[in-house]
């Protein structure tokens, strides 16, 4: 990840030596900060009786979920992006010029964001530094983002040769990409040849042999083993009760050390896409696809190299989305906006539509 960061920033110095001046390049951006706090989802009570009778208490308690955020950024707005506010926080904006493939403006733009927050008890960190510079005939742009909560994490550095035609922009050229090792799965790869409960023994868990004797008759029904933490306190009563509840989390330590020692891989891909913008008084949309069909395995490990996962050694990776406002009259209309992302086995997407009526 840090990786990833000092890349984006090297091309942000860049961007700023090729701009000429610094203070135009910083000229009409906006540098802002804010944080919000909020109550957490209500749990529904969840209560189990281990095989000694006794009752526990299941339910999930999360703390309250907030996020704080500090960014700069210069992004033009489309016509039909109005803002909302005087000030920018970070988190009710939508801006579609960061997705669609062509800004509404030539020259630079760009975004830098960090988000710190919490969700029904998962914390996660959300980045994204973006940089583009549109010209005549080519565009270029870089981005690194880190997605917490859906697991994404990865830098881009493309440059496309654009051709208008009619309104429709059309673009064609190269994507550089380094990122985590996507599609490794080590517990799956671990659980091939070995058996689970192996892991926990392996960090120091105990596992114990009980016989079970349900009516107290002195003849053993069942049998079954309890588990004890490295510390030597009891975890679970059961194996089901060891793999619902503690196992889950040794698997997800498991799989992030396993993934973190493999490092960054970066591959090369081919990048085609299509632009599309109009916009009236009554009617404005504004449509974008990009998909990215040929990779090449560039860096870092090849043996964790996401083309070992897909058929033939090739896949799709694709990004879009549409924006739609239509004004039936003078009281009725309708709008939608839609973002979907696939990169990988990764999958980000939005929607939202609606119909307004306003009462004159």
């Amino acid at each position: 990840m840090k990786k990833n960061i000092l890349i984006t920033f090297l091309l942000i110095s860049q961007a700023v030596i090729a701009q000429g001046k610094l203070k135009n390049f910083f000229k009409y951006s906006t540098i802002y900060t804010s944080a919000v706090a909020s109550n957490p989802m209500y749990a529904t009570p969840v209560y189990y009786v281990t095989q000694g009778g006794e009752l526990s208490n299941y339910t999930e308690e999360f703390p309250f979920d907030y996020v704080a955020t500090v960014g700069i950024r210069k992004v033009a707005r489309f016509k039909y992006e109005n803002r909302q506010s005087r000030f920018y926080d970070g988190q009710t904006e939508s801006t579609t010029a960061l997705s669609a493939t062509v800004g509404s403006i030539k020259g630079f733009e760009y975004l830098a964001q960090y988000d710190l927050g919490r969700q029904q008890g998962r914390e996660y960190i959300n980045q994204r530094y973006f940089l583009r510079y549109l010209g005549d005939w080519f565009l270029f742009k870089g981005e690194y983002r880190n997605q917490g909560l859906a697991q994404l994490d990865y830098t881009q550095i493309e440059s496309r040769l654009k051709l208008n035609l009619g309104g429709f922009n059309f673009s064609a050229g190269v994507a550089a990409r380094l990122h985590d090792p996507y599609g490794y799965n080590p517990i799956a790869e671990y659980l091939e040849t070995r058996p689970w409960w192996d892991l926990p023994r392996g960090l120091g868990y105990e596992d114990i042999y009980y016989n079970i004797d349900y009516d107290l008759d002195e003849v053993v029904e069942d049998f079954d083993w309890y588990w004890n933490d490295p510390q030597g306190l009891k975890v679970a009563d059961t194996d089901e009760d060891f793999r619902r509840y503690i196992y889950p989390g040794i698997v997800n330590d498991f799989n992030t050390a396993k993934i973190d020692s493999v490092g960054m891989l970066g591959s090369l891909s081919a990048i085609i896409g299509v632009d599309y913008y109009y916009y009236g008084d009554n009617f404005w949309l504004h449509t974008w696809a990009n998909v990215l069909p040929y990779h090449r395995h560039i860096q870092g490990e090849k043996d964790y190299s996401y083309e070992n996962y897909a058929v033939d050694n090739q896949w799709i990776d694709y990004s879009g989305g549409f924006v739609l406002g239509w004004k039936l009259g003078k009281n009725w209309g309708i709008f939608s906006e839609t973002e979907v992302m696939r990169y990988w086995d990764k999958n980000i997407f939005s929607v939202r539509a609606g119909i307004n009526y306003q009462i004159r």
